[in-house]
């Protein structure tokens, strides 16, 4: 009787110390963002293969709620962009990639540059807060519009489209997911405290393997595998990780857990849709680049 109290006693104070380590997060987030990807796979499969207006219209829903993601976080921290004329103008050069027109991304580019300055600098009068917030406009455009062009010029791509998109999806999506589950299993070294706490290096060495594994495994059933496109793979798990690291500095600076919109959050458990597809962004400049490099997309 009285070892068992000793005992009590003692788990009671260790009750007050601090826990050694942060706890994972919880098997029912996890369920739900395993739920949303089984619920979301035959919709991706679906437009993938589709293509045409089925993907550009999925990609036009996409590119609007992520440049609202991006404008709402950028008024957080009081440097809010023209939403509105960020909004036209991205889904304008979204367009012209499905239609193939370059000279509409670059007049729609030119406007919205020219559009917003002098709308900022008729309210406020003042040349650098002018500049800083036509930058801000921008931004969003850079960022979540052109990588989505890019995403549609890489499937329209001959003969080959639609096996470099599913390689593209293939090394984003195996990086990701592997770097989250062996982040759980096998994490302790942070990878980038200062930016996202919870990514760890064991963690991106896992997902580095899986990313080269599975987008391998596309290029090779599809006769595309060489030691060019081998080298792309190999860089594409550190893009993807770049790409989310990018997104949680965005999150940081504009001082937001994530990017969701009350009302506009398409993906449980996954954050908003900047969240979801931060990876992929950095990474369909990649793969956009190298196949411009070969003559097989337009610009």
């Amino acid at each position: 009787m009285t070892t068992v109290t000793d005992s009590n006693l003692k788990d009671t104070s260790d009750e007050s110390q601090p826990p050694a380590e942060k706890p994972r997060r919880s098997v029912s987030n996890l369920a739900v963002r395993i739920i949303t990807g089984l619920v979301l796979l035959p919709a991706v499969i679906f437009v993938t293969f589709a293509g045409g207006w089925w993907l550009t219209i999925t990609a036009l829903a996409l590119t609007v709620i992520g440049t609202i993601e991006f404008y709402h976080m950028e008024q957080q921290r009081g440097l809010p962009g023209n939403t509105l004329l960020g909004l036209v103008t991205a889904i304008v050069v979204v367009l012209s990639f499905h239609l193939q027109i370059r000279e509409l991304w670059m007049l729609a580019l030119a406007f919205v540059t020219i559009t917003s300055l002098v709308l900022e600098l008729f309210r406020s009068h003042d040349v650098n807060r002018s500049l800083l917030r036509t930058f801000t406009t921008l931004g969003g455009i850079l960022y979540i519009a052109f990588p989505t062009g890019f995403f549609i010029a890489i499937r329209s791509s001959h003969p080959d489209g639609l096996q470099w998109l599913w390689t593209l999806l293939f090394a984003t999506w195996g990086t990701d997911s592997f770097a989250y589950l062996a982040g759980r299993a096998f994490g302790k070294t942070p990878l980038a405290p200062q930016l996202s706490p919870k990514k760890t290096v064991e963690g991106a060495i896992g997902g580095i393997i899986a990313g080269i594994f599975f987008a391998s495994l596309v290029l090779i059933q599809a006769m595309l595998f060489n030691l060019s496109s081998f080298i792309l793979l190999v860089i594409a798990p550190f893009t993807a990780i770049a790409g989310d690291l990018f997104e949680s500095a965005i999150k940081r600076y504009f001082g937001v857990k994530d990017s969701g919109v009350v009302g506009l959050n398409p993906f449980p458990g996954h954050g908003g849709v900047l969240d979801r597809i931060d990876a992929m962004l950095l990474v369909t400049i990649l793969f956009y680049g190298y196949l411009l490099l070969n003559g097989l997309v337009w610009l």
